[in-house]
């Protein structure tokens, strides 16, 4: 990883651009909106429905089809105001959807059963823009579109770096990385989820530096629809996850018009196509590629090593008349990586760095098939099969002292998942609805890990195994709404692990309770439990061939969430959250200080584990946010924690998640010029995080073994710095006929912020810190037609 963003800084691309005086030959632009109203929780379509875009004068409407669905042509382009309703149901309000000239704009929307309490009722249309996608989500979760990845400086279209600006979420691997911390725990604790199915670390060179992280996440802009983020007490169809969900979702492609996005940039180049199969059907794909910009530019480079990426992805809808909506999906990403180690030992001052020859290869691949189908008009049925193989093979040779190259670290991994799952909705009335899922999931593994002990050969086996084991969830949650400013939900969670024989029932419940129409109070309670990695398993320290963890059981944790949401004028509000997490069943290594709380990333990992670890979470988040209006927005958030762990050994101790404190302002102006054909984006982001923890180091072990060596009798009892960083993102529109050209400039660090870290010196013949960092300028260019 330490190559490979410096590397990006070299690479330079060929904007391609219209003059900025074309002349516009009609005097207003107009564009398409079209989509589908649905009951939010049958999923059934609500023929009827009131569209109408509220801003305009006179108002535009329409009302949808037999089949929910509804068309708005000649719609004038710029931030408009969608207004939905349904006799019945709760209105809802679309503020600020963008309508551009480029491309249709494709909605879908769900509504929200009444609860009639009387003969007349009145009721406001909401606006509840971070509102979840899923319905049982009433604490620490919210949604987010595809384009607050670009207007949130610091985002660079990457959901987990945009998601670092909520409360409860901190960035846990340095500036250049994208890994997250959700209230104190570890990376390794966030799930990801796409189209319903857990999926690998879905990032570019994932995991190298923090399990969980990576550089740049594999989704791209082009193909998310709205999707959700989940910081703790999550519903009970969700498992396997002890900090946060990260709930992703495909757009389904236009069906009514092809359309087309090319994109270049620093960072990578890259084309989406999307539209319908034939004229007139309902059918319709959606795809995009992407190639790294470097791995472009590399034969033009004078240097040995290199570093390359390339994604693709795409999503085919297929709506049927009787037989429901399936829907074809998918997504990988290829990583390359190549290090030469220099052959003057005399210039030796690191070891990976200066004598270390290294080969990296990153490979993952998920598909999925999906059908979604209703049976009636209160039962929704979702059926997903899918595969997924997460490759990774990398291979370090260490020159010696004669400049003979020895095997050194070897990771040759090899991880499959087969999944297969049903997802039950039921909507008995307005009061009553019904969730439930189950799934398995069978996984393979074929892992071999060799490292040479002290860095000097010969190298031994640290882990290694191959067959399959299976995973077992299942899931159950129903959501009561007495009144309408009351909703409750219960659930429970199973899950059973074979490898290990572990399993966890898990109690779930939520209350929501809306006092006013300004103020709103909740409550979470959950009992969660996840897996380790594979490879964890498989530890044999004892070095006899047998592993040692295989009988490990499941680490889990017991959330409580208590918040307070108040609404204000102007589209603004304020909501606060305190939580408490109690971890138990942490595995450990006895009579030691090692927790799995703490991990980061450690490719030599070679201990036996026992579940007789703990840890405690505590925090209050603050949350002041004003949504885009009149081309205006900010976010301010604040998060205050305490992550505590105890070891092996039974000490409480801070954890290494342990920052105290992460803040973030960010702001932003959306400017319109030329009556709306061109829009001018400014957005700045101010972060500041508490110091992070480290241990101290042991000078003379290090010296003697010419590596870092850490005091693990005193673990985590210093702090490095506060780190504080500055993001700005630029951005510059211009819509002309049937096309929109978008320029960006996001600067991530743009004052240079530096991370730290210890490196023993060859020439010092000492530990020294180091330090890493500086800003990140990523231009691209974007034509939408």
């Amino acid at each position: 990883m330490r190559l490979f963003v410096p590397l990006m800084l070299l690479a330079s691309t060929w904007m391609i651009s219209p003059s900025l005086t074309l002349a516009q030959q009609n005097p207003t632009l107009l564009q398409t909106v079209r989509g589908v109203v649905l009951d939010r929780d049958s999923r059934s379509p609500l023929p009827g429905a009131n569209i109408i875009v509220a801003d305009l004068d006179p108002v535009m409407g329409t009302t949808a089809d037999i089949d929910g669905r509804f068309v708005l042509p000649r719609v004038p382009i710029g931030r408009r105001q969608i207004r939905v309703s349904f006799l019945g149901f709760e209105p809802v309000v679309l503020p600020e959807v963008l309508v551009t000239a480029g491309k249709e704009v494709v909605l879908s929307i769900t509504l929200q059963e009444q609860v009639m309490q009387g003969q007349e009722i009145v009721v406001e249309a909401g606006v509840e823009k971070d509102r979840p996608q899923h319905d049982m989500a009433f604490v620490s979760a919210r949604s987010f579109s595809v384009e607050e990845t670009r207007r949130y400086a610091g985002g660079l279209d990457d959901p987990a770096r945009m998601a670092s600006a909520f409360a409860g979420i901190a960035s846990a691997g340095g500036v250049q990385d994208n890994a997250l911390s959700i209230r104190g725990h570890s990376p390794k604790g966030v799930q990801w989820r796409l189209q319903g199915v857990e999926i690998p670390n879905p990032n570019h060179f994932a995991g190298l530096s923090v399990a969980g992280g990576g550089g740049l996440t594999l989704f791209s802009s082009q193909l998310l629809a709205t999707s959700d983020v989940m910081t703790g007490a999550f519903p009970a169809t969700y498992g396997n996850a002890l900090a946060g969900v990260f709930d992703m979702q495909f757009r389904p492609g236009n069906a009514a018009k092809r359309e087309h996005t090319l994109q270049l940039g620093l960072i990578g180049v890259e084309a989406a196509s999307e539209g319908p199969f034939r004229a007139g059907g309902d059918a319709s794909y959606l795809a995009n590629y992407r190639y790294s910009t470097l791995g472009l530019l590399l034969p033009l480079l004078p240097t040995e090593s290199a570093t390359t990426f390339q994604d693709a992805a795409f999503h085919v809808n297929l709506p049927t008349r009787r037989a429901g909506r399936f829907s074809l999906w998918g997504m990988g990403g290829s990583d390359r990586q190549t290090q030469r180690a220099t052959t003057d030992s005399t210039a030796w001052e690191y070891d990976f760095w200066d004598r270390v020859d290294s080969d990296l290869k990153l490979d993952i691949g998920v598909a999925g098939l999906s059908h979604h189908a209703l049976l009636g008009t209160r039962t929704y049925l979702q059926s997903r099969v899918a595969v997924s193989i997460n490759r990774t093979r990398w291979d370090w040779r260490r020159l010696d002292d004669n400049l003979q190259p020895q095997p050194d670290l070897l990771i040759d991994s090899r991880d499959t998942r087969a999944t297969a799952g049903v997802q039950l909705n039921h909507k008995f009335n307005a009061r009553h609805t019904l969730e439930a899922s189950v799934s398995a999931h069978r996984l393979g593994y074929d892992l071999t890990l060799r490292d040479a002990p002290d860095q000097l050969p010969p190298a031994v086996t640290l882990a290694a195994g191959d067959g399959h084991a299976y995973l077992l969830d299942a899931g159950a949650q129903s959501r009561f709404r007495p009144t309408d400013r009351l909703t409750l939900a219960l659930g429970i969670h199973a899950t059973h692990f074979d490898l290990t024989g572990s399993g966890a029932i898990e109690p779930r419940f939520a209350l929501q309770w809306q006092a006013t129409s300004r103020h709103a109070f909740s409550l979470g309670l959950g009992q969660h439990s996840q897996t380790e990695e594979l490879r964890i398993y498989f530890a044999d320290p004892d070095g006899d061939g047998r592993p040692d963890n295989t009988s490990l059981g499941l680490a889990r944790a017991r959330h409580v969430v208590l918040g307070y949401d108040l609404a204000l004028p102007n589209a603004r509000r304020i909501k606060i959250e305190t939580y408490y997490q109690h971890l138990f069943d942490i595995p450990v290594t006895a009579d030691s200080s090692y927790s799995m709380l703490n991990f980061e990333q450690d490719w030599g990992f070679n201990a036996a584990l026992t579940n007789a670890g703990a840890g405690a979470n505590a925090g209050v988040e603050f949350t002041l946010e004003r949504f885009l209006r009149d081309g205006f927005y900010y976010l301010v958030t604040a998060s205050v924690f305490d992550a505590r762990y105890r070891g092996g050994d039974g000490v409480w101790r801070g954890s290494r998640f342990d920052r105290g404190y992460a803040l973030n302002a960010l702001a932003g102006k959306e400017i319109a010029l030329n009556e709306g054909r061109r829009h001018l984006g400014l957005n700045g982001r101010l972060i500041g995080l508490g110091g992070k923890r480290y241990s101290p180091i042991d000078p003379t072990a290090s010296i003697l073994e010419e590596q870092v060596v850490f005091d693990e009798n005193h673990p985590f009892t210093r702090r490095w710095p506060a780190t504080f960083l500055v993001d700005v993102t630029v951005t510059y529109r211009i819509d002309t006929s049937g096309k929109s050209h978008i320029w960006a400039l996001q600067v991530k660090n743009a004052l240079g912020a530096q991370d730290r870290y210890f490196d023993f010196n060859y020439r010092r013949r000492a530990v020294e810190i180091v330090r890493d960092g500086f800003p990140l300028p990523v231009l691209s260019y974007k034509l939408e037609f």
